[in-house]
């Protein structure tokens, strides 16, 4: 049986040793509580300040390799050592990742117990403060998220009442200039000054374009849905934009779905939405560049991709392209109206765009026309 060694002041070097391994444990804890309420820029930072801290609480901490991997990624270098103990990382229920800790294989340990049964318990518990951090992070991007969604919903609710009132505001003004100009110029015989009061209506008519915009942007503009083949109606405004696209050389590839993809749409404003995406791609695309357009029908939507091979839309622009008056174009060649309209005209179907764009090599829209209910 063996004896207790005890030091002079009579006191147990068994237990002596035990309290400060218990210590070292606890202090571990508190540091790990503390890095997880200290805020950090990302979840890595937080992560890689766990893992720091983490062999404070073994027995041999200056030897002890800690890591851990979440989802795909790996924080820390992975541990090289055999002589290791691994607890899972598990968030709402799904097993999200691993904690390890190791000593490596080439450094001798003088104690014959590698790791303690308190180390072991004291890992699942450090995993599970890591799955808190991890939750806890989750949550609040996800809550960000929500608010910058709702708080720019509510902007674009804002402007679209401030924009319909602006529009019908401007309607009666710009007829009246129109028809007192057009009204002048029948009287007038002075070719310079007929000159002059055709640019005023010339420039009354763009005006009053841009109003239509505003007034397809709030929504304002009344609707007239029909049942109409989505393929006929993406044909027939390709024909309008013929000239345009042979202008710059670019080749349109049309891969149509078969039989005919029938959804219920507003004729002119279906046209307005294809013309303002291939109107944006011919702009982005370099002499023959390369359209494609294609059609498909899902279990619920009738679905148009329109593709090019531009200069592509950088990554930091996204989320504001469909926002009005957001434009990259020099000033006088865009009103930033365009890709507004057409998000409010899917809108008002019932319907939604995506864009996914690499620059350099090209962007692609995605629009999804609900199909019309079966009896």
């Amino acid at each position: 049986m063996a004896t207790a060694v005890h030091d002079a002041n009579g006191v147990n070097e068994g237990s002596a040793a035990e309290l400060r391994e218990r210590i070292k444990e606890l202090s571990c804890l508190y540091a790990l509580a503390r890095v997880a309420q200290a805020p950090r820029a990302t979840l890595r930072a937080t992560l890689d300040a766990v893992l720091t801290i983490i062999p404070q609480g073994w027995q041999w901490p200056e030897h002890l390799q800690a890591s851990l991997t979440l989802d795909a990624d790996q924080v820390g270098r992975p541990p090289l050592g055999t002589r290791r103990l691994t607890a899972p990382i598990v968030i709402d229920g799904s097993h999200r990742g691993r904690l390890v800790v190791a000593y490596p294989d080439d450094i001798e340990l003088r104690h014959q117990s590698v790791f303690l049964p308190e180390e072991e318990q004291l890992l699942d518990k450090l995993a599970l403060e890591v799955a808190s951090i991890v939750e806890r992070y989750e949550q609040r991007e996800h809550q960000a998220m929500l608010d910058r969604h709702l708080l720019n919903t509510d902007r674009l609710t804002v402007l679209s009442e401030l924009t319909a009132g602006i529009a019908h505001e401007l309607n009666t003004p710009l007829g009246n200039v129109l028809g007192f100009a057009e009204l002048l110029k029948r009287g007038e015989t002075v070719p310079a000054r007929q000159a002059d009061l055709q640019r005023i209506i010339d420039s009354a008519l763009a005006a009053r374009e841009i109003v239509k915009k505003l007034m397809y942007f709030s929504c304002e503009m009344p609707s007239q849905f029909h049942l109409l083949d989505v393929n006929e109606q993406v044909r027939q405004t390709l024909r309008l934009l013929q000239h345009r696209s042979d202008e710059r050389a670019v080749r349109i590839e049309l891969d149509l779905c078969s039989p005919p993809l029938v959804a219920r749409v507003d004729a002119v404003q279906f046209a307005q939405v294809i013309s303002n995406l291939v109107l944006n791609a011919l702009a982005a695309m370099a002499v023959g560049g390369h359209l494609r357009i294609a059609t498909e029908r899902s279990a619920e939507y009738a679905i148009i991709h329109v593709q090019d091979n531009g200069s592509g839309i950088p990554a930091e622009n996204i989320p504001r392209i469909f926002q009005p008056f957001f434009t990259t174009k020099p000033t006088g060649e865009g009103t930033g109206l365009g890709l507004a309209v057409v998000h409010g005209i899917m809108k008002a179907h019932g319907g939604h765009i995506t864009v996914s764009s690499t620059p350099g090599t090209g962007t692609l829209f995605t629009l999804s026309f609900p199909l019309p209910q079966q009896p």
